[in-house]
């Protein structure tokens, strides 16, 4: 049991550390599959994004550097299953200019979309 000494002050709310809250939630990696990620192929993903925002903005407006990203990630997983899924063939026989390009049809799309909602 704990005594209490009535000659030494007490410390203030702002004297002691601060407590550290635990989370309930949990978070665990897998080293295993974070040493099999590709780093590169991300960085090159990025790039990719970065590029096709960029040929984005170009179209249809728009403008920063995480925006321009963020679109060309988009757009390109946009783009990618809708020309899939239309059969369009873009002609285009280097593998990173046709991924580029459409990114970009892509990325311009879900610009414009994210304009008619707003």
């Amino acid at each position: 049991m704990r005594t209490i000494d009535p000659d030494k002050p007490r410390a203030s709310a702002a004297d002691r550390p601060p407590r550290r809250r635990r989370s309930p939630i949990r978070i665990e990696l897998d080293r295993e599959v974070l040493a099999a990620f590709d780093k590169r192929a991300a960085l090159a993903q990025l790039g990719l994004g970065l590029v096709a925002g960029w040929l984005a903005s170009w179209v249809v407006g728009g403008s920063g550097l995480i925006r321009y990203t963020i679109t060309g990630l988009v757009g390109s997983f946009v783009g990618g299953i809708l020309l899939e899924r239309l059969g369009v063939d873009l002609g285009i026989r280097n593998p990173l200019l046709a991924r580029i390009a459409t990114a970009t049809i892509g990325a311009s799309l879900v610009v414009l979309l994210a304009r008619l909602l707003a």
